[in-house]
């Protein structure tokens, strides 16, 4: 015969299932700002992220609304898993915390994607926190907090819910202006720099101690995210050459001991969408994944360049082009409307030319580089209109074939001496068509075969260029791609190469050191010497 619970047994056996709903959350909450911020989950990431205050923020805020209400805390729950989808996803991708300012600049990008978004899922993350969800659900039915309560347990309530949101508040208040939040987002005292204010360093310290509710919070109280009198970039690009000079002064001569070919022919500088270093040397059942490019290293000075994914991938060239830091949740060229540093102008006499795949209101694309001193833009509706064809694939762009032929032909027409490429084929979801080298059909086969069909379009393009030219090429950013166990990880560095046709003398006697890095920031430097030679 059972024996029926008194109903203090049932309220205590309630509250517990309560209690542990509440800690799977707080719990969840930890795991998924500790992973975002460290793209790891070991015990000295989680020391290091972990603070009184975010445990406690996690803790009372999921506690307080599941004592207020049943229903508020269901939709919390809910929320939750959703929130920590998208900051999961962020993470994996761009390895970066998601701020505020980053989604409002990066909606016009993942519109332009359509239903290519949806390559980003990782189902991986999604069944886990489904998982996660449903283990909570079950807590929440088992704790009957539906039933109606006692005036006890009405009365611990009505003292429990306002005390624990008066200690959040107050939590929220004093970490704010402890982690600089309140300073970063308010323009009082003196100057406060765009770089400063959108810092993902900031963004992390107020992570670290709030959360990601309470940062965004602080981000659209202050609205420095969406005051585009704001964005300019005021930060420089490092010069690597004035710290190589002072303890190499024998190579003064030099670019950071680098030797320099002489800028006689014409000018193609190509921009390859996520091209990772370790692309170059990969090779899949004796085929090579990029075998033109991989030819041309012997006589070619090939650096190593650190180049994490930022919003938007035009803030790769926005920095190599202009010598100025793009921070990771602006994209610069929906707002600047002046370039005085451009080192496209040194080009101005060779009649400048861009090609881009892509339509050219993207980001105000077409505006930014005719300010920036490009004579003539082609993007998709202007190669459509030559009768290039547009790419039934996610992105709908002009694939590389094609930007390519028109580049060379506008070289060989004799209309200008002087081309800027930008390729998107190999843009995630990589959906070119390509024999996969046998890696079947994921995410990594999908990359390395977009990778072969660029190679193959670059070898193309470059045959036709004349003896003399100067091909200089770039990976805008790594693919954040995760590599297979036993690959070594490229860990977000890009190739940037610089060639001369037929011409290698200049290399003589140079050996290149792989295991040195610079920014693909700091690289501008590099271009602007190349292209100023004699100026």
């Amino acid at each position: 015969m059972r024996t029926p619970l008194s109903a203090p047994s049932r309220e205590g056996t309630a509250l517990v299932f309560l209690l542990l709903s509440v800690a799977v959350s707080a719990l969840e909450s930890l795991l998924v700002q500790t992973f975002s911020i460290h793209h790891s989950l070991t015990a000295k990431s989680l020391a290091d992220t972990v603070t009184p205050s975010l445990a406690a923020v996690d803790a009372l805020v999921p506690l307080s609304l599941a004592l207020l209400s049943r229903r508020a805390y269901l939709v919390f729950l809910v929320l939750q898993s959703v929130t920590d989808a998208v900051v999961l996803h962020y993470a994996a991708f761009f390895y970066n915390t998601l701020t505020l300012s980053a989604m409002y600049h990066s909606m016009q990008g993942l519109s332009s994607l359509g239903g290519s978004v949806f390559v980003f899922v990782r189902p991986g993350i999604l069944f886990l926190l489904s998982l996660v969800l449903g283990v909570q659900l079950l807590l929440v039915r088992l704790s009957g907090l539906c039933r109606v309560p006692s005036p006890r347990v009405r009365a611990v309530r009505a003292v429990a819910v306002p005390l624990c949101f008066m200690l959040v508040a107050v939590t929220v208040f004093q970490e704010h202006g402890r982690s600089g939040m309140l300073s970063l987002w308010t323009g009082e005292g003196p100057h406060v720099s765009t770089f400063d204010r959108r810092s993902q360093e900031g963004s992390k310290q107020s992570v670290r101690r709030l959360g990601y509710l309470a940062t965004w919070a602080g981000e659209w109280a202050g609205g420095a995210y969406r005051d585009l009198s704001l964005v300019h970039a005021e930060k420089r690009c490092a010069d690597p050459d004035a710290l190589f000079r002072e303890t190499h002064r024998e190579a003064a001569g030099d670019w950071c001991g680098c030797p320099l070919p002489s800028l006689r022919g014409p000018v193609a500088m190509i921009q390859v969408e996520s091209l990772d270093y370790a692309a170059l040397s990969m090779s899949f059942g004796g085929h090579e994944v990029m075998p033109f490019l991989r030819s041309l290293l012997p006589s070619s000075l090939l650096l190593r360049a650190f180049a994490p994914h930022k919003v938007g991938s035009a803030n790769a060239d926005y920095e190599l082009l202009n010598g100025r830091v793009a921070e990771e949740n602006v994209m610069y060229y929906s707002h600047i409307r002046d370039y005085p540093d451009s080192v496209i102008r040194a080009l101005a006499s060779r009649r400048p030319a861009v090609f881009h795949g892509l339509e050219g209101e993207l980001f105000h694309l077409r505006e930014a580089y005719r300010l920036m001193g490009f004579g003539e833009t082609f993007f998709k509706e202007e190669l459509v209109l030559e009768g290039y064809p547009a790419s039934t694939l996610a992105l709908e762009h002009v694939t590389d074939e094609h930007v390519l032929d028109a580049a060379a032909r506008y070289l060989e027409e004799g209309r200008g001496e002087a081309v800027f490429v930008v390729t998107m084929s190999s843009h995630i979801p990589f959906m070119e068509p390509w024999p996969p080298f046998g890696l079947g059909r994921g995410m990594f086969a999908r990359y390395v075969s977009s990778l072969r069909y660029a190679d193959a379009c670059l070898a193309s393009f470059y045959a036709r260029l004349p003896e003399g030219a100067l091909f200089v090429l770039w990976g805008d950013h790594g693919s954040d791609v995760p590599y297979p166990s036993f690959l070594r990880d490229n860990g977000r560095h890009v190739p940037f190469l610089v060639n001369v046709k037929c011409r290698d003398a200049w290399l003589a006697g140079w050996k290149g050191d792989e295991e040195r890095s610079f920014t693909l920031c700091s690289l501008s430097w590099l271009l602007r010497r190349l292209l100023f030679q004699g100026r």
